[in-house]
Protein backbone atom coordinates (compact mmCIF):
# COMPACT_ATOMS: atom_id res chain seq x y z
CA UNK A 1 0.00 0.00 0.00
CA UNK A 2 1.18 3.18 -1.01
CA UNK A 3 0.41 4.90 2.05
CA UNK A 4 1.33 2.73 4.68
CA UNK A 5 4.23 4.56 6.16
CA UNK A 6 2.60 7.70 5.84
CA UNK A 7 -0.61 6.23 7.35
CA UNK A 8 1.63 4.93 10.50
CA UNK A 9 3.20 8.45 10.59
CA UNK A 10 -0.04 10.68 9.98
CA UNK A 11 -1.91 9.18 12.13
CA UNK A 12 -1.03 10.92 15.18
CA UNK A 13 -0.09 14.81 13.43
CA UNK A 14 -3.54 15.36 13.64
CA UNK A 15 -3.66 16.39 17.12
CA UNK A 16 -0.82 19.08 16.25
CA UNK A 17 -2.13 20.66 13.22
CA UNK A 18 -4.95 21.05 16.11
CA UNK A 19 -2.95 23.01 19.25
CA UNK A 20 -4.13 26.13 18.40
CA UNK A 21 -7.24 25.36 17.65
CA UNK A 22 -8.93 23.10 19.52
CA UNK A 23 -12.91 24.50 18.34
CA UNK A 24 -11.21 22.53 14.81
CA UNK A 25 -11.13 19.23 16.91
CA UNK A 26 -14.22 16.77 16.71
CA UNK A 27 -13.36 14.00 19.16
CA UNK A 28 -15.72 11.22 17.67
CA UNK A 29 -14.30 11.62 14.40
CA UNK A 30 -10.39 11.77 15.87
CA UNK A 31 -11.89 8.26 17.74
CA UNK A 32 -13.46 6.55 14.16
CA UNK A 33 -10.43 7.58 12.23
CA UNK A 34 -7.99 6.13 14.93
CA UNK A 35 -10.36 3.08 14.76
CA UNK A 36 -9.71 2.91 11.02
CA UNK A 37 -13.39 3.20 10.39
CA UNK A 38 -13.07 6.44 7.84
CA UNK A 39 -16.63 5.52 5.72
CA UNK A 40 -18.12 6.10 9.10
CA UNK A 41 -16.59 9.65 8.85
CA UNK A 42 -17.87 10.17 5.69
CA UNK A 43 -21.44 9.25 5.98
CA UNK A 44 -21.72 10.94 9.88
CA UNK A 45 -20.33 14.17 7.74
CA UNK A 46 -22.35 13.72 4.51
CA UNK A 47 -25.62 12.79 5.93
CA UNK A 48 -25.91 16.79 6.43
CA UNK A 49 -26.91 19.22 3.50
CA UNK A 50 -23.40 20.66 2.53
CA UNK A 51 -24.65 24.65 3.65
CA UNK A 52 -24.12 23.13 6.94
CA UNK A 53 -20.57 21.69 6.56
CA UNK A 54 -17.91 23.44 9.17
CA UNK A 55 -14.18 23.27 8.60
CA UNK A 56 -13.75 20.57 10.71
CA UNK A 57 -16.03 18.42 8.73
CA UNK A 58 -14.03 19.26 5.50
CA UNK A 59 -10.49 18.39 7.08
CA UNK A 60 -12.41 15.15 8.38
CA UNK A 61 -13.50 14.48 5.28
CA UNK A 62 -10.31 14.74 3.38
CA UNK A 63 -8.71 12.78 6.21
CA UNK A 64 -11.09 9.97 5.71
CA UNK A 65 -10.49 9.94 1.61
CA UNK A 66 -6.69 10.24 2.42
CA UNK A 67 -6.68 7.08 4.17
CA UNK A 68 -9.10 5.74 2.20
CA UNK A 69 -6.69 6.46 -0.99
CA UNK A 70 -9.07 8.63 -3.10
CA UNK A 71 -6.23 11.52 -3.34
CA UNK A 72 -8.75 13.57 -5.58
CA UNK A 73 -11.57 13.40 -3.14
CA UNK A 74 -9.17 14.21 -0.04
CA UNK A 75 -7.48 16.71 -2.09
CA UNK A 76 -10.92 18.29 -2.85
CA UNK A 77 -11.32 18.88 0.65
CA UNK A 78 -8.33 19.81 2.15
CA UNK A 79 -8.38 22.70 0.00
CA UNK A 80 -11.33 24.05 1.02
CA UNK A 81 -10.43 24.05 4.38
CA UNK A 82 -7.01 26.43 3.16
CA UNK A 83 -9.32 27.93 1.74
CA UNK A 84 -11.87 28.75 5.07
CA UNK A 85 -8.41 29.05 6.98
CA UNK A 86 -4.83 29.41 5.19
CA UNK A 87 -3.44 29.11 8.72
CA UNK A 88 -4.44 25.56 9.00
CA UNK A 89 -1.25 23.75 9.15
CA UNK A 90 -2.32 20.07 9.09
CA UNK A 91 -4.19 20.64 5.75
CA UNK A 92 -1.09 21.20 3.75
CA UNK A 93 0.93 18.56 5.59
CA UNK A 94 -1.87 15.86 4.00
CA UNK A 95 -1.88 17.56 0.79
CA UNK A 96 2.51 17.56 0.35
CA UNK A 97 1.78 13.94 1.60
CA UNK A 98 -0.49 12.99 -1.24
CA UNK A 99 2.04 14.71 -3.94
CA UNK A 100 4.66 13.09 -1.78
CA UNK A 101 3.59 9.40 -2.21
CA UNK A 102 2.24 10.13 -5.77
CA UNK A 103 5.89 10.92 -6.27
CA UNK A 104 4.91 14.32 -7.44
CA UNK A 105 7.69 15.70 -5.41
CA UNK A 106 7.85 19.49 -6.77
CA UNK A 107 3.92 19.38 -5.84
CA UNK A 108 4.62 18.18 -1.96
CA UNK A 109 7.95 21.08 -1.66
CA UNK A 110 5.74 23.95 -1.32
CA UNK A 111 3.19 22.47 0.89
CA UNK A 112 5.95 20.70 3.43
CA UNK A 113 7.39 24.54 3.22
CA UNK A 114 3.96 25.62 4.41
CA UNK A 115 3.68 23.70 7.45
CA UNK A 116 7.37 25.26 8.24
CA UNK A 117 6.11 28.41 7.87
CA UNK A 118 2.91 28.11 10.08
CA UNK A 119 5.09 26.54 12.37
CA UNK A 120 9.06 26.33 12.50
CA UNK A 121 8.65 23.41 15.03
CA UNK A 122 6.76 20.83 12.66
CA UNK A 123 9.75 18.40 12.66
CA UNK A 124 7.83 15.98 10.22
CA UNK A 125 7.82 18.42 7.95
CA UNK A 126 11.28 18.59 8.13
CA UNK A 127 11.84 15.37 7.99
CA UNK A 128 9.72 14.72 4.51
CA UNK A 129 11.11 17.39 3.12
CA UNK A 130 14.51 15.94 3.77
CA UNK A 131 13.40 12.43 2.70
CA UNK A 132 12.30 14.33 -1.00
CA UNK A 133 15.73 15.89 -1.86
CA UNK A 134 17.10 11.89 -0.23
CA UNK A 135 15.23 10.22 -2.74
CA UNK A 136 15.83 13.58 -5.66
CA UNK A 137 19.85 12.29 -4.43
CA UNK A 138 20.58 16.26 -3.46
CA UNK A 139 21.72 14.80 -0.04
CA UNK A 140 23.48 18.31 1.06
CA UNK A 141 19.88 19.41 0.69
CA UNK A 142 18.30 16.71 2.68
CA UNK A 143 20.77 17.14 5.09
CA UNK A 144 19.46 20.33 5.83
CA UNK A 145 16.04 19.58 6.32
CA UNK A 146 17.39 16.23 8.39
CA UNK A 147 19.41 18.12 10.20
CA UNK A 148 16.89 20.52 11.63
CA UNK A 149 14.35 17.91 12.26
CA UNK A 150 17.65 16.05 14.47
CA UNK A 151 17.57 19.73 16.38
CA UNK A 152 13.88 19.72 16.96
CA UNK A 153 13.67 15.65 17.67
CA UNK A 154 17.05 14.45 19.01
CA UNK A 155 15.86 10.76 20.93
CA UNK A 156 13.78 10.15 17.52
CA UNK A 157 15.41 7.10 16.36
CA UNK A 158 14.12 7.98 12.61
CA UNK A 159 16.35 11.32 13.19
CA UNK A 160 19.36 9.54 13.77
CA UNK A 161 19.18 7.00 11.34
CA UNK A 162 18.42 10.17 8.98
CA UNK A 163 21.73 11.75 9.53
CA UNK A 164 24.07 8.55 10.06
CA UNK A 165 22.69 7.63 6.61
CA UNK A 166 23.05 10.56 5.02
CA UNK A 167 26.09 11.69 6.29
CA UNK A 168 27.57 8.30 5.15
CA UNK A 169 26.37 8.73 1.27
CA UNK A 170 28.14 12.38 1.86
CA UNK A 171 31.46 10.69 2.79
CA UNK A 172 31.41 12.30 6.21
CA UNK A 173 32.51 9.39 7.66
CA UNK A 174 33.33 10.46 11.05
CA UNK A 175 30.01 12.36 11.46
CA UNK A 176 28.18 9.99 10.04
CA UNK A 177 29.66 6.90 12.69
CA UNK A 178 28.74 9.20 16.01
CA UNK A 179 24.78 9.14 14.92
CA UNK A 180 24.95 5.29 14.16
CA UNK A 181 26.54 4.68 17.05
CA UNK A 182 23.41 7.00 18.78
CA UNK A 183 21.19 5.14 16.96
CA UNK A 184 22.28 1.32 17.51
CA UNK A 185 22.09 2.28 21.48
CA UNK A 186 18.61 2.35 21.09
CA UNK A 187 18.16 -0.36 18.48
CA UNK A 188 21.16 -2.94 17.68
CA UNK A 189 18.91 -5.18 15.33
CA UNK A 190 19.57 -2.30 12.60
CA UNK A 191 20.80 -3.92 9.92
CA UNK A 192 21.30 -0.62 7.93
CA UNK A 193 22.96 0.89 11.07
CA UNK A 194 24.89 -1.93 11.52
CA UNK A 195 26.06 -1.79 8.40
CA UNK A 196 26.86 2.00 8.69
CA UNK A 197 28.76 1.62 11.87
CA UNK A 198 31.12 -1.40 10.04
CA UNK A 199 31.80 0.87 7.32
CA UNK A 200 32.67 4.00 9.47
CA UNK A 201 35.06 1.76 11.78
CA UNK A 202 36.80 0.19 8.80
CA UNK A 203 37.51 3.58 7.19
CA UNK A 204 38.78 5.07 10.58
CA UNK A 205 41.19 1.44 10.59
CA UNK A 206 39.58 0.23 13.28
CA UNK A 207 39.08 -3.20 12.58
CA UNK A 208 38.70 -4.12 16.50
CA UNK A 209 35.69 -2.68 17.52
CA UNK A 210 34.01 -3.14 13.99
CA UNK A 211 34.39 -6.95 15.23
CA UNK A 212 31.06 -5.90 17.66
CA UNK A 213 29.08 -4.92 14.97
CA UNK A 214 29.85 -7.83 12.36
CA UNK A 215 28.89 -10.11 14.73
CA UNK A 216 25.54 -7.93 15.40
CA UNK A 217 25.09 -7.98 11.70
CA UNK A 218 25.58 -11.94 11.55
CA UNK A 219 22.98 -12.25 14.03
CA UNK A 220 20.46 -10.24 12.31
CA UNK A 221 21.48 -11.95 8.88
CA UNK A 222 20.63 -15.25 10.68
CA UNK A 223 17.72 -14.33 12.54
CA UNK A 224 15.97 -11.91 9.59
CA UNK A 225 12.01 -13.23 8.57
CA UNK A 226 12.92 -9.50 6.08
CA UNK A 227 13.49 -11.01 2.45
CA UNK A 228 15.54 -8.62 1.67
CA UNK A 229 17.93 -9.11 4.64
CA UNK A 230 17.89 -13.13 3.99
CA UNK A 231 18.89 -12.48 0.22
CA UNK A 232 21.90 -11.24 1.21
CA UNK A 233 25.54 -12.89 1.25
CA UNK A 234 27.96 -10.77 2.01
CA UNK A 235 28.11 -6.77 3.15
CA UNK A 236 30.48 -4.57 2.82
CA UNK A 237 33.28 -3.42 4.66
CA UNK A 238 35.26 -0.68 2.94
CA UNK A 239 35.69 1.49 -0.38
CA UNK A 240 38.40 3.24 -1.55
CA UNK A 241 40.26 4.39 -4.82
CA UNK A 242 43.82 3.54 -5.59
CA UNK A 243 45.89 3.89 -8.93
CA UNK A 244 42.62 5.11 -10.83
CA UNK A 245 40.63 2.16 -9.76
CA UNK A 246 37.65 2.16 -7.32
CA UNK A 247 37.33 -0.54 -4.98
CA UNK A 248 35.05 -1.74 -2.64
CA UNK A 249 35.41 -4.79 -0.21
CA UNK A 250 33.18 -7.36 1.39
CA UNK A 251 32.69 -9.97 3.38
CA UNK A 252 31.16 -12.83 3.68
CA UNK A 253 27.76 -13.53 5.76
CA UNK A 254 27.67 -17.38 6.30
CA UNK A 255 31.50 -18.74 6.91
CA UNK A 256 30.29 -22.29 6.80
CA UNK A 257 31.26 -24.83 4.63
CA UNK A 258 35.06 -26.41 2.85
CA UNK A 259 35.82 -23.50 0.66
CA UNK A 260 34.06 -20.37 0.30
CA UNK A 261 35.50 -16.51 0.10
CA UNK A 262 35.84 -15.36 2.94
CA UNK A 263 36.51 -11.12 1.96
CA UNK A 264 35.87 -10.52 -2.02
CA UNK A 265 37.27 -7.06 -2.95
CA UNK A 266 35.44 -5.86 -6.60
CA UNK A 267 37.95 -3.64 -8.48
CA UNK A 268 36.28 -1.20 -10.62
CA UNK A 269 37.09 1.08 -13.78
CA UNK A 270 34.39 4.05 -15.29
CA UNK A 271 32.30 1.96 -13.27
CA UNK A 272 32.40 -0.97 -14.62
CA UNK A 273 33.63 -3.97 -12.80
CA UNK A 274 36.74 -5.37 -14.22
CA UNK A 275 38.09 -8.07 -11.49
CA UNK A 276 37.64 -9.29 -8.24
CA UNK A 277 40.28 -9.82 -5.61
CA UNK A 278 39.33 -12.59 -3.31
CA UNK A 279 40.31 -13.94 0.62
CA UNK A 280 39.79 -17.52 -0.20
CA UNK A 281 39.02 -20.28 2.44
CA UNK A 282 39.92 -23.90 1.52
CA UNK A 283 39.05 -26.30 4.64
CA UNK A 284 40.68 -29.23 2.24
CA UNK A 285 44.25 -28.15 2.38
CA UNK A 286 44.21 -27.39 5.67
CA UNK A 287 43.77 -31.50 6.05
CA UNK A 288 46.83 -32.07 4.48
CA UNK A 289 50.42 -31.50 6.77
CA UNK A 290 52.08 -28.23 6.28
CA UNK A 291 49.07 -27.43 4.17
CA UNK A 292 47.81 -23.90 4.06
CA UNK A 293 44.26 -22.74 4.67
CA UNK A 294 43.38 -19.12 3.34
CA UNK A 295 44.79 -18.29 -0.39
CA UNK A 296 44.59 -15.02 -2.72
CA UNK A 297 42.55 -15.33 -5.82
CA UNK A 298 41.73 -13.07 -8.42
CA UNK A 299 38.77 -13.56 -11.23
CA UNK A 300 38.94 -11.68 -14.71
CA UNK A 301 35.36 -10.41 -15.33
CA UNK A 302 35.85 -10.33 -19.29
CA UNK A 303 38.07 -13.27 -19.51
CA UNK A 304 36.11 -15.66 -17.22
CA UNK A 305 39.87 -16.68 -15.54
CA UNK A 306 40.40 -17.45 -12.12
CA UNK A 307 43.78 -17.51 -11.04
CA UNK A 308 45.65 -18.41 -7.30
CA UNK A 309 48.39 -16.44 -5.95
CA UNK A 310 51.48 -18.10 -4.71
CA UNK A 311 50.32 -15.87 -1.28
CA UNK A 312 48.92 -18.39 1.72
CA UNK A 313 48.60 -18.37 4.93
CA UNK A 314 47.57 -20.79 7.43
CA UNK A 315 45.56 -18.93 9.51
CA UNK A 316 43.14 -15.57 8.13
CA UNK A 317 45.62 -12.25 7.62
CA UNK A 318 44.34 -9.41 9.06
CA UNK A 319 42.31 -6.63 7.22
CA UNK A 320 45.87 -4.22 6.06
CA UNK A 321 47.83 -7.45 4.86
CA UNK A 322 44.36 -8.23 2.56
CA UNK A 323 44.83 -4.35 0.74
CA UNK A 324 48.06 -5.06 0.27
CA UNK A 325 47.87 -8.29 -1.90
CA UNK A 326 44.47 -5.90 -3.17
CA UNK A 327 46.99 -3.20 -4.68
CA UNK A 328 49.44 -5.78 -5.67
CA UNK A 329 46.76 -7.69 -7.73
CA UNK A 330 45.74 -3.92 -9.23
CA UNK A 331 49.42 -3.50 -9.78
CA UNK A 332 49.31 -7.11 -12.04
CA UNK A 333 52.34 -7.44 -9.59
CA UNK A 334 50.66 -10.77 -7.80
CA UNK A 335 52.56 -14.18 -8.39
CA UNK A 336 50.46 -17.15 -10.06
CA UNK A 337 50.75 -20.74 -9.47
CA UNK A 338 47.56 -22.03 -11.10
CA UNK A 339 44.87 -20.63 -13.19
CA UNK A 340 41.28 -21.58 -14.35
CA UNK A 341 38.63 -20.69 -16.92
CA UNK A 342 35.06 -20.52 -14.85
CA UNK A 343 31.53 -19.92 -16.73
Amino acid sequence: MKKLIAILLLAFTVGLGFAAKADYYVEKYSLLDQQQQYQEIINDITQKDESEFTTSDYFYLGLAYFRMEKDEEALKNFNIVIQNDPSFSSSYYYIGGIYLYSKEYDKAIPYYEKCIELNDKDSQSYEWLGTIYDTLGDYQKALEYYSKFYSLDKKNPDALYHMAYTLYVLNDLGKAKTYAEKYLKQDKTSYAMNSIMIMCLYSQGDYKKAQKYENQLVEIWKNSQEDYIKEQSYFKLYSFSYNGYDLSVYKKLDQTGDFYDLLVCNVYQNDTLIKTVNLEYDGFTAQIVGGATYFIGTFDVKSRVHSTASIAYDTCPDFPEFIKCIKLAVDGKLKITASSTRY
